[in-house]
This record gives structure tokens, C-alpha cells and sequence, in this order.
């Protein structure tokens, strides 16, 4: 294919979420290339893999493609604005937003699907190469990282063979995952939070009756959606993560329940964490993130019910405590762990052992073949934490690029936090969008002069 203004790495949500505003923003001639290696677009690890019990974990209110337009998906699905509906339909959803957006394009604004993997990029005077897996490489003026979460690696720990076995899996989302376990075989799912809940609601769905062990360094598990909303608006202008905490707290027994505190942090949350000192944010990381991911990032009620369900009929254990090795014993995985406050070691024997611990949490930790041609080329550099790449307010690459490499979602967490939820997402890819569209303008303006 010839040169594209921009190439989208990735189609997943956020890659969508990109096309979908450059296809309204963008007047012709105009090129996109969206590059997703599955050939399935909107759909990623999110929607892509979910199943009938996998609900959204935020209601259907909530979840508008468009900044400006927030009652979009609720008209589109008809789903009452209190829901939290299947998220394989909100796949559906992002979808048909990307048809229609492609429909109704300026004449000369083109999208153009490439499957494929991006393996690495280049920055010359001609702007970016993008070289794909498969062979070849697409030309583009930008191009956008919409890699959405990065794969975390497996605990570093002595496995004893295990990694290498079929009785392992590093994600329950890699294909094959859950398949082959006995109906009544036990389970170790590595992580107590969202994903854990994922695959052990697939389990069940599956037919299995075995006891489900889930495993983390807290042994918290997500909280769950409650009905209770208000107008509450909390100070925000306590400074350190004590303060907030404190602030946190009395918002919360003022307003009688802690969810309405949460929720009205979420608009500011990214202007909080900018005013937290480097010291402050390494503080909250340390002592307070477990706990923050399991009040902000809920369970819908339906799936909080499914997961007390299976705690009273005793088929899911949660356990708070550090893996300390992993062994093969015959046909069995052997877990050996240290649980929280303990100094002995208890020993788990189980038919498969699944890694639920989630996303990278550090970019050092991202095993990405294009995430590394970057770093090493100094085309983008990690933030100040580690969590991910260097970005100006729009999200261009901090670096050698030259306002060339753009990104959004979870590789620029480090630097606003809140930056992985469909609320955060939209509103960075249209600022993104309209960034872009500014950039490229004035060149085609110029040939067409030409």
C-alpha cells in the first residue's frame, strides 16, 4: 500500500476509539491505516475474548464513544443507563461506531485495514515506517500507539519446569486457557482482582466444580457497584497521599458511602495526580494502589453475586500471600507460597495454574518487540515511574520522534494515572485526533497549491 497520513498500531479499543475521530475530524485526502494483527477490530483483550458473563464494569451511562455526545451507546444499545451489559456487545458497539464514522467521512478521507504485527519503527525525514511482522512495512506521516494493556510477565520465581508445561498459562485470555482441566480438577489463578474474576465466572460458565484457588500479595478482591449516587464533590486541594487519604475518608462519611467519594473523584483524578510530588506518587504506589484498583476498578453487582456464590458454596479461595516456587509433580502443578503475615510455607496441588496478575505494571516488564525498537532507538523514553512512555499533554512520544509517534491509553499512565477506562480513552483520542488533524494540515494545504 501507498503512503498513509497516519498508521494506528493496534485496533483494539483505543485504536478504534482514534479511527473513529480521525474519520470525523479529518477532511480530504486523507489516509488511515489501522494495523491489528487479529484482523478483528474493536475488540482487543477487553472484548475480544469476553464471554456471556463478562459484563462491563461500568454502566451503560457511562460508556459513550464520543466526549460530546454521552447518551450515544445508551441509544445505541438500548440498554437502560443503570446496566452493566455484556461486553462483547459493547464490542459491537465500537464497531459499528468505526462503520459509521467511515460512512459518513469527508469525500477523500480513506480507512484502510492492515493485518498484521508491527515489529518495530523507524523516524526519518519522510515521517514514520512502520515494518510489520509478516513482511513489508507501511509509510506514514504519524502514527499513533494504541497498544492497549501489555502482557505482564510471569513471577519471577524458581518454576521448576512448570512455565514450559502444559499445566501452565501465562494469561487466561491466550487461547486454550481454560480448556482441558477436569471438571472437578482444582485451579490456582495467580492475582485476585478483575481478571481473576473473568476466568473464574469462565470456569463456571465451562461446567467446572472444582475448588478455584485465587492467590495476590493482599488477597483483596474488587468491590462491587452499589446504587448509591449524589452530587457530592470532594476538596481536592489537600496536598501528599496522606492528606488525600484523610480527604478521602471524610468525603466519604459525609456523603454515607464511599462510592459516591469515588465517583466524584474521577473527573479530577488526573489534576490530583499531577500535583503529587515524584516522592508522593512512589508513596502511593507502594502502600495504597492495591487498595485503590479494588474500590475504583468495581464489579457489577451480577458478577459480585456470582463471586459470593461461589465463596459460600466454598469453590473459590482467596488467599493473601507471596509465591515462592512452583514444581511438576507427575500430572499435577505444585504451588508453594507464603501467606501474608506468616513465615511457613503452604503448598497448593493443582491441575492448572493460570497467571491473572493482569497488565505490566512497569514498562521494564513489557516484553513488545515495537516497544523496544523504541526505547533503544531513543525514538520514546519511559516516563518518570517506569509505568510507561514520556508524553507531552497530547500524548506525543517524548523524545527522538519529533512529534511524529503518538500514544494514549495505558502507556501513558505513569503520567495521568486514570488512562485505561473508555471515559479517559475517548477523550484522549479525540484531543489526539484533533492534534493530529492540526499537524498534518498546513502540508496538504501546500501541495494543493502546488
Amino acid at each position: 500500500m501507498g503512503p498513509v497520513d497516519v498508521a494506528i498500531v493496534g485496533g483494539g479499543a483505543s485504536g478504534t476509539l482514534v479511527a473513529v475521530q480521525l474519520l470525523r475530524q479529518a477532511r480530504g485526502p486523507w489516509r488511515i491505516a489501522l494495523i491489528e494483527r487479529s484482523g478483528a477490530l474493536a475488540r482487543g483483550l477487553a472484548y475480544g475474548p469476553a464471554e456471556p458473563c463478562h459484563l462491563l464494569n461500568v454502566p451503560a451511562a457511562g460508556m459513550s464513544a464520543f466526549p460530546d455526545d454521552p447518551g450515544h451507546f445508551v441509544r445505541w444499545s438500548g440498554a437502560d443507563p443503570d446496566a452493566f451489559v455484556p461486553r462483547a456487545l459493547y464490542g459491537a458497539y465500537l464497531e459499528a461506531s468505526l462503520t459509521a464514522a467511515h460512512a459518513s467521512a469527508a469525500p477523500g478521507v480513506i480507512l484502510q485495514l492492515v493485518c498484521g504485527e508491527a515489529a518495530s519503527a523507524t523516524v526519518d525525514q519522510a515521517g514514520v515506517r512502520v515494518a510489520l511482522r509478516e513482511g513489508g512495512e507501511i509509510e506514514a506521516r504519524a502514527a499513533v500507539l494504541a497498544l492497549g494493556n501489555l502482557p505482564g510477565p510471569s513471577l519471577q520465581v524458581a518454576d521448576g519446569g512448570l512455565y514450559s508445561s502444559p499445566l501452565y498459562r501465562r494469561s487466561p485470555w491466550e487461547p486454550g486457557s481454560l480448556d482441558g482441566i477436569a471438571r472437578d480438577g482444582r485451579v490456582l489463578l495467580l492475582g485476585s482482582g478483575l481478571t481473576m474474576v473473568d476466568a473464574a465466572l469462565a470456569l463456571q460458565r465451562r461446567g467446572h466444580r472444582g475448588t478455584i484457588h485465587a492467590l495476590s500479595r493482599h488477597g483483596l478482591l474488587p468491590q462491587v457497584h452499589g446504587d448509591a449516587s449524589g452530587p457530592l464533590q470532594p476538596r481536592i486541594g489537600a496536598s501528599g497521599v496522606r492528606g488525600l487519604l484523610r480527604a478521602l475518608r471524610a468525603a466519604s462519611q459525609r456523603g454515607g458511602d464511599w462510592r459516591i467519594a469515588f465517583d466524584a473523584l474521577r473527573p479530577v483524578t488526573q489534576r490530583i495526580w499531577s500535583r503529587l510530588s515524584q516522592e508522593e506518587r512512589l508513596r502511593f504506589l507502594r502502600h495504597l494502589r492495591a487498595h485503590w484498583e479494588v474500590h475504583r476498578h468495581r464489579m457489577a453487582p451480577a458478577v459480585g453475586a456470582a463471586i459470593a456464590g461461589l465463596r459460600t458454596r466454598d469453590r473459590l479461595h482467596v488467599h493473601a500471600g507471596r509465591m515462592q516456587a512452583f514444581a511438576v509433580d507427575g500430572g499435577a502443578a505444585v504451588a508453594l507460597y507464603r501467606p501474608r503475615g506468616e513465615h511457613r510455607t503452604r503448598e497448593l496441588r493443582v491441575a492448572r495454574v493460570i497467571n491473572c496478575t493482569g497488565p505490566a505494571a512497569r514498562l521494564r516488564d513489557v516484553r513488545n518487540d515495537l516497544v523496544e525498537s523504541l526505547l533503544a532507538q531513543g525514538l520514546a523514553r519511559p516516563d518518570a515511574l517506569g509505568m510507561g512512555f514520556a508524553t507531552d499533554r497530547d500524548g506525543a512520544l517524548l523524545g527522538a520522534a519529533r512529534g511524529l509517534l503518538f500514544t494514549l491509553g495505558t502507556l501513558r499512565r505513569g503520567e495521568l494515572w486514570e488512562s485505561t477506562a473508555i471515559p479517559e480513552l475517548r477523550s484522549q483520542a479525540s484531543a489526539l485526533a484533533q492534534r493530529l488533524v492540526d499537524d498534518l494540515a498546513l502540508p496538504f494545504a501546500a501541495q494543493a497549491t502546488m
